[in-house]
């Protein structure tokens, strides 16, 4: 399994077009927000210094993007061995179907963990240079916790999402559909207060809010809690639940209660997910 597991992350990061296109979604919520959002939003902010807290918004949101992405391009090679029939080449080995199956979710979860680690260097990286902000290193440990949860999640939205999928050509197609959709569900594009109720229901039924919320949450926690004193700290839950960095099912969810629902939602999709590669296996099985 672990030689499997060697191939596929030699076959993702031994292609730099493969990785590019990866996180192109989370490329293209940060380019607007540079380009667009960051100027309509700095009049939400009541005080100097609105790069200290935008900076790590966009940054929270745009990693949950890469999440997505990312584990879906790596997991994407699955389809790519099913239609050539190099999985069924592989089931010809003493591999077992659900040994390879596994090795296909340790490569994504992997490559969706690193490359999310990579996003965040670039971003902190860029937004050092240009607004000044340092890196914290602090809180590390606690962001490759989420990193790696975050990306355990999404590789099995990408495993249930890729079940429908029979040919190679869809891939394009979904990878673009979701890309884009991630954006909005992230809160990236738009702040979650900004969008209709029914849109902001539609977003909580998917894990995509609560992630962006975990990542939010850790990095601009010290910075609310310094800028909203005095007069202004009646104001921080409210700019909280507007932001997407809380977010509120009947009441607002603490840190403990999002990992709890990022943790029943892989659950759902890993559930649902091997009900459906019975069939898969069969039909993979037939052509041996």
């Amino acid at each position: 399994m672990i030689a499997f597991v060697k191939r596929d992350l030699k076959l993702f990061f031994s292609s730099a077009s493969t990785m590019f296109f990866s996180l192109l979604g989370a490329l293209i919520a940060f380019v607007l927000y540079l380009v667009f959002l960051k100027s309509t939003m700095t009049s939400s902010i009541p005080f100097d210094s609105k790069s200290v807290l935008l900076d790590p918004w966009v940054i929270g949101g745009t990693l949950a993007v890469t999440a997505v992405t990312t584990t879906m391009s790596a997991l994407s090679q699955m389809i790519k061995d099913r239609e050539t029939g190099t999985l069924a080449d592989f089931l010809m080995t003493k591999m077992d179907y659900w040994q390879l199956q596994i090795s296909y979710l340790i490569s994504a979860v992997i490559i969706g963990f690193l490359m999310q680690v990579i996003m965040a260097l670039i971003m902190f990286g860029y937004f050092a240079l240009t607004d000044g902000i340092s890196i914290p290193w602090n809180l590390a440990p606690e962001f490759l916790y989420i990193a790696a949860i975050s990306s355990v999640v999404w590789t099995t939205f990408s495993l249930l999402c890729l079940s429908f999928v029979k040919r190679v050509d869809t891939l394009g197609k979904l990878g673009t559909i979701i890309g884009t959709a991630a954006g909005f569900f992230a809160g990236v594009y738009f702040p979650i207060s900004s969008m209709p109720s029914a849109a902001q229901t539609l977003i909580k039924l998917t894990p995509a809010p609560y992630n962006a919320a975990l990542y939010r949450e850790l990095l601009m926690k010290s910075t609310i809690n310094n800028k909203f004193t005095g007069v202004l700290s009646t104001q921080k839950l409210g700019f909280e639940k507007a932001m997407g960095i809380k977010i509120s099912v009947n009441s607002v969810l603490s840190q403990i209660q999002l990992n709890l629902v990022m943790l029943g939602f892989m659950v759902l999709f890993l559930i649902i997910s091997l009900a459906l590669m019975r069939q898969s296996r069969r039909s993979i099985m037939v052509r041996i």
